[in-house]
């Protein structure tokens, strides 16, 4: 039985190789390997911030009063630059006054005769199912809410 000497060197070779590789990181301190994963750790971070939570919006009941005038006799457009964003803010002017999309909702800004108080929050999420049947076929569809957002799908299959 005769062994090729090259495939041997090329076992010794990798065998070798190997035992290399898994006695490399006792030759290091531990500080050494465990610092790129703390940078790799604070870099995802900061490239992933955490999802926006949609139940944080709020909805408000505004109320005018018989005062305020809702005929728009001119529109404009700004556009707003805050706290390095820029938003675009629209001015009405009504017979009865002056009034600003941005300052509408503002807790800061009272306008008289409108009275502007936020929804009260529903944490509750909602989820419904309906299905009906016809000659046609059959459909399914399903609903759910979270916040102000409803996904909705929808299914037929056909009577065959």
């Amino acid at each position: 039985m005769s062994v090729d000497i090259r495939t041997v060197a090329t076992s010794g070779l990798l065998a070798a190789m190997v035992a290399g590789a898994f006695a490399t990181p006792m030759l290091f301190p531990a500080a050494f390997a465990d610092e790129p994963a703390s940078i790799a750790l604070r870099t995802a971070s900061d490239l992933f911030p955490p999802p926006f939570d949609p139940k944080k919006l709020v909805k408000y009941d505004i109320v005018f009063d018989d005062t305020v005038s809702t005929e728009v006799q001119s529109t404009q457009l700004v556009k707003k630059i805050g706290y390095g964003q820029k938003t675009m803010v629209s001015i009405v002017t009504t017979p009865s006054g002056t009034y600003s999309s941005d300052a509408l909702t503002s807790p800061n800004v009272r306008y008289p005769g409108i009275e502007v108080t936020p929804k009260a929050r529903d944490d509750e999420d909602r989820f419904w199912i309906s299905s009906f049947a016809s000659p046609y076929g059959t459909g399914h569809s399903t609903a759910f809410s979270v916040g102000s957002f409803t996904y909705y799908t929808y299914s037929f299959k056909p009577r065959g």
